[in-house]
């Protein structure tokens, strides 16, 4: 290192340690030594400024315009002017520089020209030098100072100097501060020039000159000015670029204070500017400090500081591809201004992210921007390996394979080593450089027999040993497995190919394309159609840059409206081919996320042109052969309308197959949302529902109808059991509130209207409104009312997404099978009111024990209840009860009841069985018996009925929807209908237990012999065959009921029907016409009333001649 000293006169040289200890200011010390950094240690780290500098003179002289120029009229050796404070004097510094740099340094001391005044950065001290030498240079030699060479005023170049010169330490200034004086910043600055007029010259030199004096005499001003120049003339000579060189650090307040004055100054002549139009980019102030070497998906951190306030930041990035930088979204940084402001962007490091980083404060709504840029080290790995083929079928095994496959990823500028192997194995079977230019491939030969199924997997390596694989498999066929054959078909010869797997064609997209043509075995070993899945290289590209966009790498407001018009025309252009469409709704679907991620708004054509896109989308592609998601197209219009800010308050976006209507509503609002659409269609919502919402917020409502998505949508549903299919188009509606706070009144319901459909073949009485749900990518009939009239049908549901109407297919005709379904339950409900009439006579003769009194009992209580339960499943039959919902429901309530209270009666038969059984010696009373069946056999079935009414009636699914019964959907949840199959289940299952029980204990002869008499013994023999008659009949019935579907064959129909209405003529079988003791006693009494009946009117005939005759005599 060299030790420099450094001494400054006003006169002549003279070295005076006295004078230097006779500085009591501190201030004028540290100010002296400061203006000695501040102009020799820049040019000490930058060798090579001067050489290259243009614009020297400006700063070796005194402006035109600085006040300090004055100050060299003084000639005190300390005063003060205006409250300025001048010192005069002899200065001494020692400074350490390398030695390599010395001679640097002693050249621009040399060229200096002197006098020139400083003002001290941050105080008001104004220096004036006079000049400068340098008087010494010295090494360091252990706790000495060894001057080995001497300038002017040293003689003895051994000499030891003990300097008393004024050193770093004893001022108290700190390398911090040197750090900060020795900064170059660099500015780069336009303007507008408006008039020229004819006072000033219009040469480009001398303007430049003139305006390069008058932008000088602004800046030079500015603690630290080097030079200003101007650099070229734009836009035919009205726009000015020029650039400014500072030393040291500076603020933006009095920078941009320069700027004005420098705007002003020149309006002060003959030449115009836009003063707004002033601006200026800085360098060389902001510290960024980059996260090297970055692993790939690792966080990759960027840092930014500046000593300054500023107003905000933007960050950017410019790939080695990229034409121009992209600016990155704020959600991937954060910002805190003060007197240091910082940024810190955190991204995960992918191949996007690699690339030239910029973080630029900007201060005055940016017309003053701080930059610094960097480049960023990311160690990437492929974003896609693409295999070929992807896999290979060997028709049996043993055979032997010769192919070659090939494992290929875009060309992403890393060097990767690929190795080869096979899958679960430890040996590598090569490892190759990737060969090609823009889509860089690997290869391998396979050369072997194979005798199971392998897989060969290529393994991309970067240089931190990070990778990432892709497999081939080579499948080998088992006996009798299912595959589709070799064939040629589209002039492309298909290889044998396992069931459930694609089989890859030789033959390549055409130039303009990327992707493959495959073709699909299906699970039964068909193929399936050629699928083209070649897509335009265009489409890909904007792809991509979708998905930039969605990450946040560009500015979505300003380069999505871009994406859709170059889409618009290809579209026009390439979209023949259903691979195609597929990347054009992917790009759609990413173009939504990315306007959602970046809180976008857009106009009405950007909107315009994404649902044209749309509609055009499903206009031009055979819906049978789409490969496209048309539910994520669907939901990328409903989203993206959202978008929409439209400047009127009423708005609609009319397109050949998707139209768009809406409202914008307000606290000042108060009309009701309607709109219609061509065709009738119709969706209306209460103004009521909007009100509470519209306080402290506003909204706007959209409507969409979709003219054919319907097409494309899947047509049936797990929903509602059946062959049902969509029969009319799907309109969708979207809410959008403008106050994240606010959410909508729980009253909130939405009237749609659909009119009749006009496709062939189905039921519009079977009509149901359904939703599209996106998260279970099917039809669902929740929080959805229907209506259906002879006009339409009317919908009503409590939240908003696309609805549709489905309607199952043409009404089934079935011979002779309502005339049967009536007929029978006529026939039952004759059977069931003549066996309570049989009942009725009997009575006292049947019931003298208390286990016929108990057996009669449950069979007249189990037939009232078939009774009710068949005369309500016919009232809910008529046409006038169905389309009524109030008494709809009550019907459904009283059916459900009564058929579950015959199943109750029926196990109070089997628990009355399985009592006597085991309680042989034990009675019950008759009361505490009547208590326990009329519990078990209505108190039970009207706590199911009461518990499945409050759990499913307030939300609109205990009741079905075509007729008055219970509902059955969806089939994969727990419905009202479970209500009463769980328990009537049960109940066949513990009655047939108990009967097992009961038989099995009756053919012991210790049971059998416990009965106290053969009246006794007869009567539970009668009880268990109603039990094994009547159970299984009730319960096959239902069983039958409940599996029939609209595709079941017209004898499980017929099966149903017979069974369903011939239950009271079964009951009346079992228990009169078979029970010998009743059927006998029915008759005699019959014959009795009879006989009185034919004896009385004898009687009255007898009477009748004998008046007769006495009042003939």
């Amino acid at each position: 290192m060299a030790t420099l000293s450094i001494s400054t006169e006003r006169k002549g040289p003279k070295r005076s340690e006295d004078f230097v200890k006779s500085i009591k200011s501190k201030t004028v010390k540290m100010m002296f030594l400061v203006t000695v950094v501040y102009w020799l240690l820049l040019p000490l780290f930058h060798s090579k400024v001067e050489a290259n500098q243009q614009c020297s003179a400006q700063e070796s002289s005194v402006s035109l315009y600085s006040i300090e120029a004055q100050s060299n009229e003084s000639h005190e050796n300390e005063k003060t002017t205006k409250g300025i404070q001048y010192a005069k004097g002899f200065y001494y510094a020692d400074m350490n520089f390398e030695d390599t740099n010395f001679k640097t340094v002693a050249e621009y001391v040399n060229r200096i020209v002197f006098p020139f005044s400083i003002t001290i950065p941050g105080t008001e001290t104004i220096l004036t030098i006079l000049n400068l030498n340098i008087t010494d240079e010295c090494n360091y030699e252990s706790n000495e100072t060894v001057c080995n060479i001497c300038y002017d005023y040293v003689q003895d170049n051994s000499a030891v100097c003990n300097s008393s010169h004024l050193g770093m330490d004893e001022i108290g200034f700190y390398p911090e501060n040197v750090t900060s004086l020795t900064l170059e910043v660099t500015g780069e600055g336009t303007f507008d020039i408006l008039e020229i007029t004819n006072g000033h010259p219009h040469n480009t030199s001398i303007l430049s000159m003139n305006l390069t004096r008058m932008l000088a005499s602004s800046y030079s001003n500015m603690s630290g000015f080097k030079c200003v120049e101007v650099l070229s003339f734009r836009k035919n000579g009205s726009t000015v670029e020029y650039n400014l060189t500072l030393k040291g650090e500076t603020k933006s307040e009095p920078l941009m204070n320069h700027i004005r004055d420098a705007a002003n100054l020149i309006n002060q002549t003959s030449i115009w500017v836009n003063i707004s139009s002033f601006k200026m980019k800085t360098t060389g102030l902001v510290q960024m400090d980059v996260s090297p070497n970055v692993y790939y998906d690792k966080p990759l951190t960027i840092n930014c500081t500046i000593k300054d306030n500023v107003e905000g930041i933007r960050w950017f990035i410019k790939g080695d591809d990229d034409l121009q930088e992209a600016i990155i979204s704020d959600r991937h940084y954060n910002f805190k201004n003060g007197p240091v402001s910082t940024s810190i962007l955190h991204i995960n490091a992918t191949s996007i992210w690699k690339g030239y980083y910029c973080c630029r404060f900007h201060f005055e709504k940016g017309a003053l921007i701080h930059e610094a840029c960097k480049n960023s080290e990311i160690y990437l790995l492929p974003e896609e390996i693409t295999t070929f083929p992807a896999a290979y079928t060997l028709e049996k095994p043993d055979l032997n394979l010769e192919q070659e496959i090939k494992c290929c990823i875009a060309d992403d500028g890393e060097n990767y080593n690929v190795t080869w192997k096979i899958e679960n194995s430890d040996g590598v079977l090569s490892v190759s450089n990737l060969t090609g230019n823009s889509t860089k491939c690997s290869t391998y030969k396979i050369d072997n027999a194979f005798n199971k199924t392998t897989n060969y997997t290529c393994t991309f390596v970067n240089k931190v040993y990070q990778n990432r694989s892709e497999k081939i498999t080579i499948v080998v066929l088992e006996k009798d497995e299912k595959s589709c054959k070799m064939e040629t078909e589209s002039d492309v010869d298909w290889n044998i190919t396992k069931a459930g797997h694609y089989a890859e064609s030789t033959k390549n997209c055409e130039e303009q394309q990327i992707g493959k043509v495959v073709r699909f075995c299906n699970k039964e070993g068909q193929w399936e159609n050629v699928f083209v899945n070649c897509t335009s290289k265009k489409l890909v590209a904007l792809l991509d840059f979708s998905k930039e966009l969605k990450e946040g790498r560009g500015s979505t407001s300003q380069k999505l409206p871009e994406v859709l018009k170059n889409l618009t025309d290809i579209l026009y252009l390439h979209n023949d081919t259903a691979a195609n469409a597929v990347a054009i709704v992917h790009i759609l679907s990413t173009l939504t996320l990315a306007a959602n991620n970046a809180k976008s708004t857009f106009n009405r054509t950007v909107v315009e042109n994404f649902i044209s896109i749309s509609s055009n989308l499903t206009n031009q592609t055979d819906a049978k052969n789409s490969k496209f998601d048309s539910s994520d197209l669907m939901r990328s219009v409903e989203t993206f309308s959202e978008f929409y800010q439209p400047a009127e308050k009423d708005f609609s976006l009319i397109l050949p197959n998707i139209l768009l209507k809406g409202k914008m509503y307000d606290a000042n609002r108060s009309d009701a949302y309607f709109q219609d659409f061509p065709g009738n269609y119709t969706t209306e919502i209460e103004n009521k529902s909007l009100q509470g919402s519209l306080i402290n917020d506003s909204l706007k409502i959209s409507t969409i109808l979709y003219k054919n998505i319907d097409e494309f949508l899947p047509q049936n549903t797990k929903a509602i059991p059946g062959d049902f299919r969509l029969s009319n188009q799907v309109q969708s509606t979207t809410l959008k509130s403008y106050n994240d706070k606010t959410r909508l009144n729980t009253e909130f319901y939405i009237k749609m209207f659909f009119p009749p459909s006009k496709k062939s073949g189905i039921d519009s009485k079977t009509a149901r409104c359904v939703f599209w749900s996106y998260e279970k990518s099917n039809w669902s009939t929740d929080g959805c009312h229907t209506t259906v009239s002879e006009n339409g049908t009317y919908c009503t549901c409590n939240h908003l997404t696309p609805f549709s109407v489905l309607m199952s297919k043409s009404k089934r005709v079935i011979p002779f099978l309502d005339e049967i379904t009536y007929a029978g339950l006529a026939i039952s409900i004759a059977s069931l009111l003549f066996f309570l009439t049989v009942e009725f006579v009997a009575w006292n003769t049947v019931v003298k024990s208390n286990v016929n009194h108990f057996r009669h009992i449950t069979l007249i209580n189990t037939a009232i209840a078939l009774l009710f339960a068949q005369f309500f499943f016919l009232v809910g039959a008529i046409n006038l009860v169905k389309s009524d919902q109030m008494l709809c429901k009550i019907v459904t309530i009283f059916t459900h009841f009564f058929f579950l209270s015959v199943f109750f009666w029926t196990l109070t038969q089997s628990l009355t069985l399985l009592y006597r059984l085991l309680f042989v010696f034990h009675h019950v009373r008759k009361s505490v018996f009547k208590l326990f069946s009329i519990f078990v056999g209505y108190v039970c079935p009207l706590m199911i009925v009461i518990t499945a009414t409050t759990t499913f009636m307030s939300k609109g699914k205990y009741k079905s929807e075509s007729n008055c019964w219970l509902n059955a959907t969806p089939s994969e949840e727990f419905t009202a209908l479970h209500t009463f199959i769980v328990p009537v289940g049960c109940i066949i299952g513990i009655n047939m237990l108990i009967l097992t029980v009961v038989i099995v204990k009756l053919t012991r002869p210790s049971i059998s012999e416990g009965m106290r008499n053969k009246e006794d013994k007869e009567t539970m023999k009668k009880i268990i065959k109603a039990i094994l008659i009547l159970t299984p009949t009730f319960g096959l019935t239902w069983i039958v009921g409940f599996s029939l579907t609209e595709d079941s064959h017209d004898t499980e129909h017929y099966v149903f029907v017979l069974l369903n209405s011939t239950q009271g003529l079964f009951i009346l079988i079992t228990a009169s016409v078979t029970e010998n003791k009743v059927r006998e006693t029915f008759i005699k009494r019959v014959k009795s009333m009879t006989s009185v009946t034919s004896s009385h009117t004898t009687f009255e005939n007898v009477y009748s001649k004998t008046s007769s005759s006495s009042v003939g005599k």
